[in-house]
This record gives C-alpha cells, structure tokens and sequence, in this order.
C-alpha cells in the first residue's frame, strides 16, 4: 500500500512538473546588462519610447553572443504594445506592434473571415523583419476555449508556419 501510494504521489508529481510551460530560453534582465549597442540602437530607432522591460533569449539555449536576442517591450509616443529583438551589436532582426482587432486591414480581416469562419479575431502583431525584408500579420484567433496563431503577408495572403522565420516564436510567448 504505501509503495502504491509513493508511485501515484511521484507520478503526479512528474506529470506536474513536465506539464508546465515554460520558457527556460527567455528571461528578465535590467537595463544595465544590455549591451550598449543595443541601448544606443533602440534610442536611435524608436527616439520617442519608453521601454518598460528588456529580456533576453537565448536561441537553442545557447549562451554565447551570436545565439542571444535582447527584446525591448516599449511605449511609442505612449502608445504601448511595441517590441523589438536585437543582436547584441545592436542590429535589428524585427520590431513588432499590437494591433486591435478593429484596426487590421480589411483584405487580411476578409481573409481570415473566409477562411475561419467559425474563429473570432482576438488582436494581431503587425510584425517587420528586416534580413530579409518582410512584414507580416500574427494574428491569434479564439474559439470556443480553444486559441490559433495565423500569418499573413500585407496582401492578405496567409503564409504557411513553416515558412516563417524562427524568431516568431518570440512574440507567441
């Protein structure tokens, strides 16, 4: 009886601990330990925001500098819901802005409408990438409990997942 009772306690246990989603590759860092680069990029960019949080992520869970991206979340002009992801020599792979619902262009929304009809539109990152240059919608879509990330390119067509570049995975966090 009491092996029983330890084998279901450290089954639930397991099951538990595996069961969370977490993302041990992103995390939380000060100011002060991002590099000056990226500080002076960001000034230079985005002149008139301020930014509320920097992470960092580690790509492959790497942590040598070619593998980290440092992710600013800022206000632009007060208006929040920017973000953009950095080298450490202060290139910028993308920088990203929360969209409303009612103010994603209406050849995506038509889309969308068509092609997932019983989905409510929830908000969208309008989303620039610049090596190679591409902009794209990710929009996150409810049903019922249950939620879907879809892409688009400006001229409403939808972009397959594996397609897409892998620091998208970012901003699904």
């Amino acid at each position: 009886m009491r092996n029983i009772f330890t084998l279901l306690l450290s089954i639930i246990f397991t099951t538990v601990v595996t069961s969370q989603d977490v993302n041990d590759n992103i995390r939380f860092i000060p100011q002060s330990q991002v590099p000056q680069h990226v500080l002076d990029r960001q000034e230079t960019l985005f002149p008139t925001n301020f930014v509320s949080e920097w992470r960092v992520q580690e790509m492959d869970g790497m942590q040598d500098a070619p593998n980290l991206r440092y992710i600013a979340k800022f206000e632009d002009d007060g208006r929040p819901g920017f973000s953009a992801s950095y080298l450490p020599s202060g290139v910028l792979i993308f920088n990203s802005e929360f969209m409303p619902s009612e103010i994603i262009p209406a050849e995506v929304r038509l889309k969308i409408d068509k092609d997932y009809k019983d989905y409510s539109i929830r908000h969208a990152e309008f989303i620039t990438f610049y090596n190679p240059k591409r902009e794209i919608y990710m929009v996150k879509l409810l049903k019922d409990i249950g939620v879907q990330y879809v892409f688009y390119n400006t001229a409403g067509n939808e972009i397959p997942k594996d397609s897409l570049p892998l620091e998208i995975k970012i901003l699904m966090n």
